[in-house]
């Protein structure tokens, strides 16, 4: 690569505080760093709470996106492609995350940048979208398959589909399990009585409300169930204002044990909320290796989720499974599951390595194949190549271009 930078770009940015793709973003980039890789991180300005220069190592540039939220994806992608046509001699690889990113992803082709793409799930799939962006979903996971050199399935379900559907042999690199922040001894109670729950006697779920996730399917199953009488609660997690689905959600929170909180991105929080509920519900039917069913099974003493492939490929016979129209009996069954923490765990841990990840991104910025594999030796090593480093300083003000 002769010392020019990888890019990562398609994502809100780092410091990574909105979801799995920007989880993602942080942990790879980070590995690449510590490798001697020069790595540049596309932020979008809207989601950055301050303009930092660098981040640990990585060089963070800023494109100002739309303020309309449904064009802020769009935008954004097109405005960091331009930058990276303009600066095409300063990019050895770049890496794309969301099949929406299209115009951008184009862009990185025409400026003959080697790219590789991180599919995302069947987002035509979505119940929230109107067919326009369905249509156009679906288009750009079929150019892409079409004309991008390196395709990433983040499930082997995934590839299996891009194979059935557009003939496109694709790469297996799924995510690797979350690390788990530590948590002193005066927090965890004080974080259980802020949301109103006890220690073992409530069943949650932590998901954006939308369709495809089934929070109010899990809300209305939970009231069918009446589980509040046998004590229990269910925990939402996620709200946030804007959509008529979430409203609906909101409206039942206090009746019958349901009880709806805003979405959290405090990893301490989420720990908490995890480790000391009953049951942890999945219901995210779009998508691949889903980062919160990861989560889940190093965290919680039990997981039910939501029927199919990509459910079974992670969690295996490790949990239990439900169809949506009968969630209700589900939920009732769920209280007499024993507690499997440990089994979860080690699956989870054994199967999703940060450093197996890494470690795969580094085969393909380098031309060859991912071979994603887990380390039988250290869960966290990544064996440096021979390679450029990095400069030993992170560059002042004078030396950072900003913007797109």
């Amino acid at each position: 690569m002769n010392g020019r930078m990888v890019a990562f770009c398609g994502t809100r940015g780092v410091p990574a505080n909105y979801g799995g793709f920007e989880t993602a973003v942080d942990e790879i980039s980070q590995r690449f760093v510590e490798n001697g890789y020069a790595c540049a991180v596309f932020c979008r300005e809207s989601s950055s709470d301050e303009m930092l220069e660098y981040h640990e190592g990585r060089r963070l540039i800023y494109v100002n996106g739309s303020s309309h939220r449904a064009l802020d994806t769009f935008v954004s992608a097109f405005q960091t492609g331009c930058h990276l046509l303009r600066n095409r001699k300063d990019y050895g690889h770049v890496f794309w995350f969301n099949n929406a990113n299209l115009p951008g992803i184009l862009l990185t082709l025409l400026a003959r940048i080697p790219t590789s793409v991180n599919t995302d799930g069947m987002e035509w799939r979505r119940a929230k979208w109107r067919w326009p962006f369905k249509a156009y979903y679906l288009l750009a996971s079929f150019l892409i398959s079409l004309l991008c050199r390196g395709v990433i399935s983040d499930s082997k379900a995934m590839q299996s589909f891009y194979k059935k559907a557009f003939g496109r042999d694709t790469e297996f690199v799924p995510y690797g399990v979350p690390r788990t922040p530590v948590v002193s001894p005066h927090e965890e109670p004080e974080i259980l009585e802020s949301y109103g729950v006890a220690p073992g006697r409530y069943f949650l779920q932590i998901t954006r409300f939308e369709p495809d996730n089934l929070p109010l399917h899990a809300a209305r199953a939970f009231k069918a169930a009446r589980l509040a009488e046998d004590g229990f609660k269910l925990l939402l997690i996620g709200y946030k204002h804007g959509s008529s689905y979430a409203e609906e959600i909101k409206s039942m929170s206090g009746e019958s044990g349901i009880m709806v909180a805003g979405a959290v991105y405090d990893p301490k929080v989420l720990s908490v909320l995890r480790e000391n509920c009953f049951c942890y519900v999945h219901g995210n039917s779009v998508g691949g290796t889903n980062p919160a069913l990861l989560e889940a099974m190093a965290t919680c003493p039990r997981v039910l989720a939501i029927e199919g492939p990509f459910s079974r490929e992670v969690l295996g016979d490790e949990g239990r499974y439900f169809a949506p129209d009968a969630m209700v009996g589900a939920l009732r069954e769920a209280v007499s599951y024993p507690e499997n923490s440990a089994a979860m765990r080690e699956r989870v841990r054994s199967r999703y390595q940060w450093s197996a990840v890494a470690r795969s991104y580094i085969n393909l910025a380098e031309g060859m194949p991912a071979n994603y594999s887990i380390s039988r030796v250290s869960p966290e090593l990544v064996t440096p190549r021979k390679i450029p480093r990095s400069p030993s300083r992170e560059p002042n003000a004078a030396d950072v271009e900003r913007g797109a």
